[in-house]
């Protein structure tokens, strides 16, 4: 009994540009193989009109990993090319919590949740529910990451609770523990009450 030859497909790399925090790749083929397969990255049009993908860092630290992107120093191909680690170090000097930050993402993602970059000031992520199509539906959760070394002030998580609130999500605080373990705590409702007759100066 002979055995058939296994057809093996690899999936294609994709040349990216480094601008600053984002990357962005112009190939029209990174729609399919990225975001709608992946829900990865962001459709804009550039200046000529053309549809490219944009990408935050952490989803380029994703592609680095699955080895879908291919960046280099400079945007010039005869200097080096970046690695995880390289590109970890370079994107670190925008956001140095940035690599706590690719831990939960990325266990959240193994989870089967769709992960988007979120609404800013500390709620770094929109989680969808699985199988939720984010383009038609609205995220569930919004993902408020905490740091060891870095305790939560309570009129911060007041805040992010009224926005939670308002938009109908579920607030999840999310941290890292020392083993690089994500750890999250569902926060229902958080509200500061003002005590009578304290006061506040505007």
């Amino acid at each position: 009994m002979t055995e058939e030859p296994i057809e093996k497909t690899e999936k294609i790399q994709l040349e990216g540009v480094i601008e600053e925090d984002k990357v962005i790749v112009s190939d029209k083929r990174g729609v399919e193989e990225f975001y709608n397969t992946s829900y990865i990255g962001t459709l804009k049009e550039n200046n000529e009109g053309q549809e490219v993908l944009i990408f935050d860092a952490i989803e380029v630290l994703l592609l680095c990993e699955r080895n879908r992107i291919l960046l280099w120093e400079d945007n010039d191909m005869s200097k080096t090319q970046y690695d995880f680690e390289s590109l970890l170090l370079y994107f670190t000097q925008f956001d140095e919590r940035l690599w706590h930050k690719y831990i939960i993402y990325m266990d959240l993602r193994k989870r089967g949740y769709i992960v988007r970059t979120g609404y800013g000031d500390g709620l770094d992520f929109r989680v969808y529910k699985r199988g939720a199509d984010f383009e038609k539906d609205t995220a569930k959760f919004l993902i408020y990451p905490v740091f060891e070394g870095d305790p939560i002030e309570l009129r911060d998580l007041d805040k992010m609770s009224r926005v939670a609130m308002s938009s109908r999500k579920d607030l999840i605080v999310a941290t890292v523990d020392r083993l690089s373990k994500p750890i999250y705590y569902s926060v229902k409702k958080f509200q500061i009450l003002n005590t009578e007759g304290s006061e506040e100066s505007e």
